[in-house]
């Protein structure tokens, strides 16, 4: 599959890697030409799905600017899969491309399955496709018209087949398994009169008549109350059925019992012109007020935000204040984000409320000879009116003086290019009357009673804007797609956009695919965003070379470490990765970093985690080549993919001790790895890395790093299970594996097969079964007696999710034979936990209880309480199936304390969710509320509303109400 539609839109960036689209209108896009697949829709189609009826003046390269996105996105680099045709675009998508495809194909062949009377069958492959739903169809793209109607069709096409799963599983005699997913679907779909019927053929099935009459009265309740209406033919007829079984019922026959009642469940603007400034101070009519704002930018484009609030405080201040404070606006940014021309700008509409001057200077301070403060404190001084030969020698003394002459007086005063504090602060004024804005590099956090605007890059209507004035909208419009590439590549930065936009305003002759194929160099790509004086790498270099040194004797100078982070693949990096990198402890490498984000030479988007600008990114992988020595480079590369596969493995070690390992040594001189005190910190850890594991197994792979690049991610498949990180699991074991092949490690190529086996067994691929069966064979080649008992067990798990049951209970047997052999407690525990579940599953359960039993007594030996918990969970359900209600309960609970011992979360709130279930069919009302809402506070805290929606429609439908005692 390359497109999930069943849920959240995701699109799948290279092999196995899913992600979700950013934006709300690349995902209407993708919508709509998924919807419309193998069909050209019309770009004014995309504009209307995007914007309705008010679209923007350049709606139509926006539109291809967001087609390159979703193309950079699927790794569709030669435009094979999302084409362009006109007078649009065309998705091309092959069978099983999407899952919604692979739903209706599993859909009819469960059909079929069960029109030729094999309901086991018909079972398994509509189990197989509702699997595939993670949620409402196109759940996160914004609502239209036809965003609507395929999400209804989907919706439609999911409860049939639920429904016909369900009749199936109730052919094969699974009443008692079925009842709380149609309890959960009449929450939603309580008129569906045929869900109410197969609750009802559940619920007598399972050996529950009463309550299968009280179904009845329950669907007649609500039918009568929503529609007015009686129960159709069908559910009378078969309630007669019912009645017609209890002759202690047979005089109530006329009248439906009572019962208890279900109910229903419910599903930019330009700043203002400023107003006149009131009168001031003038200055002394010999000496005129100083007007030196440099020009304002003609083109000046976007930034209406910022904008808009410079000039509200900017034109705020006033000599009323009771406080004094000068107000200071700092605009701070990397170069090429025009800082200068944005500071302008809002100095040119403010400037009427200073009608007594506006003061400015360039203070040079990304140079290397920034401006001493009393040079500029002299020549403003002059401006004022100050004769030069009056001027003082002393810089404290002139500023005294430049603070007294602006005493009173409505004056502003830009300082751009500032250095930092001290270069500022002696050019302040005293008077509240007076504004100062300052542009920098710096953040200058040491600077008193300033108001940062910290300037990022364009977005694309901006950066579409800023280009189209200066090459003109027909050019651009003539070649929409050139225009997106070149604009994505400018990454949103000024002076990229306006150095291309220059370069080609003075090459009628080039077309903008010219300069968009020149810049796909990345080695050439800053060589050609250069025009006259302007040049982005140019500005880079300014900010490079004007780093202070290191803080620490024993830390790293930040231009070092600017160097060092080019070598990265990673999106982003840690603090502690960074140290790894460095060669530095943690807290060197962070003072490091924090210099380089008050410069804008990096930035920091959440606590401890930094990434580059892509244009940064790429002078800094420059620099690197440039002021590192080969073997500097891979020293550094070396630590920090070291220091994610040690990593990795004591996060591994943490979620499961017991698991399957195989050592690993410190090598001297490397950073330790992260040390996680439970495992809520390990899988924390990783949910902030998952991306950055996968960038450094790539890198590890693609630098001929072969034994980190197997053994990085081998351990992490308990993480992966615990996360349902399957796409993340196999993306990075298919590398694995072609790695340790490389290698000529046997056994970490059965390793790596065996997780990769197990992973693709776990998402229904027939592939496992290969894979699994490789891992086995090598192991018992190579003599690797506990990674063959793993082997066995992974590969009958397999068999058991792909239906072959039969199979999967020999070899299940076989890997707790092997388990036993070698002493592996644990693995003996797992095979006999996987092994009465898959007895379960086949209606053996009293044969699955002693194995149960035994697996509980093992995992409380060697005190792996989640696998108590599993255990005794399942145990329950084998109980509820034998009839032993009371017994089942007591399970459940012992399951929900280890699950909360063992701190996993997920397993603690399923197995409420069960307990709940179990203790309202047993009328212990109170019990019930108070499972249920423990489950679903849960789900609540772990993100999973889905999953907390369906608790509380569960409780609804049984009629207890969340107050019970």
């Amino acid at each position: 599959m390359r497109f999930r539609l069943l849920g959240p839109l995701e699109i799948q960036a290279g092999e196995d890697d899913w992600r979700g689209i950013g934006a709300p209108k690349w995902r209407s896009v993708l919508a709509a030409l998924l919807i419309n697949a193998g069909q050209i829709v019309p770009a004014d189609a995309l504009i209307n799905e995007v914007w309705g009826e008010t679209p923007p003046a350049k709606a139509g390269n926006l539109i291809s600017i967001y087609v390159l996105r979703l193309r950079r996105l699927l790794g569709d680099t030669d435009s094979t899969v999302l084409v362009t045709r006109a007078p649009g675009y065309l998705l091309r998508l092959r069978p099983g491309d999407t899952d919604a495809q692979v739903f209706e194909t599993l859909v009819r062949e469960g059909r079929r399955a069960y029109a030729a009377g094999d309901p086991e069958r018909a079972a398994a492959q509509l189990a197989e496709a509702l699997a595939l739903w993670h949620g409402s169809p196109l759940a996160d793209v914004p609502a239209t018209t036809l965003v609507e109607t395929e999400a209804e069709r989907l919706t439609d096409l999911r409860l049939d087949a639920a429904e016909l799963r369900i009749t199936a599983e109730l052919a094969c005699g699974s009443h008692a398994q079925v009842i709380p997913e149609l309890r959960r679907l009449l929450a939603d779909h309580s008129l569906r009169e045929n869900l109410w019927l197969l609750l009802m053929r559940a619920l007598d099935g399972a050996g529950r008549h009463a309550e299968a009459l009280e179904a009845y009265g329950q669907a007649r309740g609500v039918l009568a109350e929503e529609l007015g209406v009686d129960p159709g033919a069908e559910l009378r007829q078969y309630y007669a059925e019912l009645l017609a079984k209890d002759d202690a019922l047979t005089k109530d026959a006329g009248d439906a019992p009572g019962s208890i009642s279900a109910g229903t469940v419910a599903a930019s603007s330009r700043p203002a012109p400023s107003a006149p400034a009131p009168a001031g101070s003038p200055l002394p009519r010999s000496v005129p007020a100083p007007a030196q704002l440099p020009m304002d930018v003609a083109d000046f484009t976007g930034r209406d935000d910022q904008v808009r609030h410079l000039c509200d405080l900017l034109s705020s201040a006033s000599g009323d204040d009771e406080s004094g404070a000068v107000r200071i606006a700092l605009v701070a940014g990397s170069g090429g984000l025009g800082k200068t021309s944005l500071a302008v700008h809002a100095a040119h509409r403010v400037r009427g409320h200073f009608p007594d001057g506006q003061l400015y200077v360039d203070l040079l301070g990304a140079t290397p000879h920034p401006l001493p403060p009393a040079d500029v404190l002299a020549r403003f001084l002059r401006d004022l009116g100050v004769d030069g030969r009056q001027v003082p020698l002393d810089e404290d003394e002139r500023a005294a003086r430049y603070r007294t002459g602006l005493a009173g007086r409505r004056v502003l005063v830009v300082l751009d290019n500032a250095r930092d504090a001290a270069q500022v602060r002696p050019l302040l004024p005293g008077s509240a009357s007076c504004a100062v804005l300052v542009t920098t590099r710096s953040r200058m956090p040491d600077l008193a009673s300033t108001r940062l605007v910290d300037l990022d890059v364009l977005d694309d209507d901006d950066a579409l804007t800023l280009f189209t004035r200066i090459v003109g909208d027909e050019r651009a419009e003539a070649e929409p797609e050139a225009t997106a590439e070149l604009l994505l590549t400018c990454a949103g930065l000024p002076l990229a956009i306006r150095i291309c936009a220059a370069r080609l305003a003075s090459r009628s002759g080039w077309t903008i695919r010219v300069l968009a194929d020149r810049l796909r160099d990345t080695r050439r790509r800053l060589d050609e965003m250069a025009v006259g004086d302007l040049a982005v790498r140019a500005s880079f270099q300014v900010g490079f070379a004007s780093l202070p040194a290191r803080v620490h004797p024993d830390g790293i100078d930040p231009a070092r470490a600017f160097c060092l982070l080019g070598l990265w693949q990673g999106a982003s990096i840690s603090a502690a990765a960074a140290g790894a990198l460095f060669g530095t402890p943690e807290f060197l490498a962070t003072d490091a970093l924090e210099v380089l984000v008050d410069t804008h030479l990096l930035e920091s988007k959440g606590a401890d985690r930094y990434q580059f600008h892509d244009l940064l990114r790429v002078y800094a992988s420059e620099r690197a080549m440039a002021d590192l020595s080969e073997p500097d480079r891979s020293a550094a590369v070396g630590r920090l993919l070291r220091w994610y596969m040690y990593t990795a493995d004591a996060a591994a070690t943490v979620v499961a001790p017991d698991r399957y390992n195989m050592p690993l040594d410190l090598v001297e001189g490397d950073q330790p790895p992260l040390v996680f005190a439970a495992v809520d910190d390990a899988l924390a850890w990783y949910d902030r890395d998952r991306a950055n594991l996968i960038a450094a197994t790539k890198q590890a792979s693609a630098s001929g790093w072969h034994d980190i690049a197997w053994r990085l991610p081998a351990p992490l498949l308990n993480i992966y299970e615990r996360r349902g990180s399957w796409a993340e699991c196999i993306a990075t074991n298919r590398i694995a594996l072609d790695s340790a092949q490389q290698a000529g490690n046997r056994q970490g190529e059965a390793w790596v097969l065996s997780t990769l086996g197990y992973a693709l067994g776990f998402t229904h691929e027939s592939e496992a079964i290969g894979y699994l069966e490789q891992s086995l064979a090598i192991r018992r080649q190579i003599g690797d007696a506990k990674g063959e008992a793993q082997s066995a067990n992974n590969l009958a798990d397999a068999y058991w999710r792909l239906g072959r049951v039969s199979e999967a209970i020999a070899l299940f047997h076989k890997a707790r034979d092997l388990n036993r052999d070698v002493g592996n407690r644990y693995g003996e525990a797992a095979a006999l936990t996987n092994l009465g579940a898959a007895l379960l599953d086949v209606r053996r359960a009293e044969e699955a209880v002693g194995h149960l039993e035994q697996a509980c007594k093992t995992f409380g030996e060697i005190g792996y309480l989640d696998g108590i918990g599993y255990a005794m969970y399942v145990l329950g359900d084998c109980y509820l199936s034998l009839g032993r209600d009371t017994d089942a309960v007591d399970c459940f609970r012992q399951a929900v304390s280890s699950h909360q011992a063992a701190g996993s979360r997920q397993r603690q709130a399923v197995t409420l969710q069960a307990l709940g279930r179990v203790q309202a069919r047993n009328g212990l009302a109170g019990e019930a509320s108070r499972s249920w809402a423990q489950a679903a506070a849960i789900f609540d805290e772990l993100g999973d509303a889905t999953r907390a929606a369906e608790v509380r429609a569960e409780q609804a439908v049984s009629g207890i109400s969340g107050d019970s005692r």
